[in-house]
């Protein structure tokens, strides 16, 4: 009885997933992309302040 269900339920979800792609089915609009320009930046900037933090403390010169 349960198969028979599960089977029934299976066959619904799959037909409003057909439904979806009919050319009257609702359209949500794309986001907005983020500016090259602007993540660019970001990464840079990201990127700098990884490379200082991770830059290796200066030597000392010790002349014998």
């Amino acid at each position: 009885m349960s198969d028979l269900i599960a089977g029934q339920l299976a066959v619904q979800q799959s037909r409003d997933l057909a439904r979806s792609a009919l050319p009257g089915a609702a359209v949500q609009p794309d986001p907005e992309p983020i500016r090259p320009r602007r993540l660019r930046h970001l990464t840079a900037f990201a990127l700098h302040r990884l490379a200082d933090r991770l830059e290796p403390a200066p030597r000392l010169s010790v002349e014998c």
